[in-house]
């Protein structure tokens, strides 16, 4: 009988919540089990930081629930001896310079996962200033030491190299059994234009507004927006709701067409754009701005299009609305490629390669 490998696993956040996870470890912990590979999960936030982290204000309250998380931190380190190897998700701790992952290194391999570029300076709207005790600088230091890395952009593996020659490119992945795509109804009396985000991300609707309110004054669709209450897009007629993971696939069946505008800041420019794979796997044709993932995930004019000016969307917007036979060309090539590219099925032999390469 093969001996189980134990990787100590040190999230952020906890099992459920965050989308990255989801879409990469949580995802992966079967089919590494069925290797040999067993996770136990430490995720460093509590259930009470959680639930303030993200609201404005409550500054102490954060500090003493980050302190006493950093703590527990700690203490789970002495348990090291007991575990092959530890896989890092973005960082060990959520504030603090690299002084966990630099013991960690000198007792056992480190696989370092890094899926959002948390090297670019970044402030954030509920935290201030508080940011900053992130520190930066800290994450090509993580990556330096760490026996493999593992990126979900191009962008990103070009930054880990620099660091660390050990780099290994799989994409945030799509969980094909959830969003499972099925082909919409022909001669739909209103096809709808949506999109899908988060509170911290409603503003990038604002990058388009002008072709929404074109397209709402011709009255050719329907509008529908998931992740906040208020969008504050003028001159707009939509409807939205909250995002909830338990009707998220549901929810976003109401689309035939998937909006994915990016401002232009640096941060942007590195990430791997989750949502525009998860519209293709459900097979809503994706629009987007041309950068970072959505470079290489959209195939202009195959699966999608991308649009770089007002008229552009107000165009590709347009013409997939009134043109049938192309979005549901579109609809289904773009589910194809999801599914090739983009599905744990596709990824699961490389994820299992690169734990592999760090135990050896």
């Amino acid at each position: 009988m093969r001996r189980q490998i134990r990787v100590l696993t040190l999230i952020p956040n906890q099992i459920g919540y965050s989308p990255g996870q989801r879409g990469s470890i949580e995802l992966w912990e079967p089919i590494l089990r069925e290797s040999g590979i067993e996770l136990d999960y430490a995720p460093f936030e509590t259930n009470a930081l959680r639930e303030i982290l993200h609201q404005s204000g409550k500054h102490l309250a954060k500090a003493l629930e980050m302190i006493r998380c950093y703590a527990k931190r700690i203490s789970l380190l002495k348990k090291l001896d007991e575990y092959d190897a530890v896989f890092i998700y973005r960082e060990a701790a959520l504030l603090g310079p690299a002084f966990l992952e630099k013991f960690i290194s000198w007792r056992k391999p480190i696989i370092y996962q890094l899926d959002d570029p948390l090297f670019v300076p970044y402030r954030s709207p509920t935290n201030g200033y508080l940011s900053y005790l992130k520190f930066f600088g800290k994450i090509k230091e993580i990556i330096a030491i760490s026996k493999i890395v593992i990126v979900n952009s191009s962008a990103i593996r070009e930054y880990a190299l620099q660091y660390n020659s050990n780099v290994w490119q799989i994409p945030s992945l799509v969980d094909t059994k959830k969003f499972v795509y099925e082909p919409f109804p022909d001669h739909l009396h209103r096809v709808c234009i949506g999109w899908s985000g988060s509170p911290t991300t409603v503003k990038n609707l604002k990058i388009i507004e002008k072709p929404l309110q074109i397209l709402s004054a011709k009255n050719l669709c329907d509008f529908h927006f998931i992740g906040g209450d208020d969008f504050n897009l003028q001159g707009v007629n939509y409807t939205s709701q909250r995002w909830n993971g338990d009707t998220e696939v549901t929810d976003l069946r109401r689309m035939q067409v998937g909006l994915v505008p990016l401002p232009d800041v640096p941060w942007n420019r590195y990430k791997f754009i989750m949502k525009t794979a998860q519209y293709m796997a459900l097979g809503i044709v994706p629009v987007g701005t041309p950068m970072a993932s959505n470079l290489e995930v959209i195939k202009h004019g195959e699966n999608g299009f991308l649009a770089s000016s007002d008229d552009e969307w107000i165009e590709y917007l347009s013409t997939l609305v009134q043109d049938e036979a192309l979005r549901h060309r579109m609809s289904k090539r773009a589910a194809e490629e999801a599914k090739a590219k983009y599905s744990l099925e596709a990824n699961a032999s490389r994820i299992v390669e690169a734990f592999k390469a760090a135990l050896r």
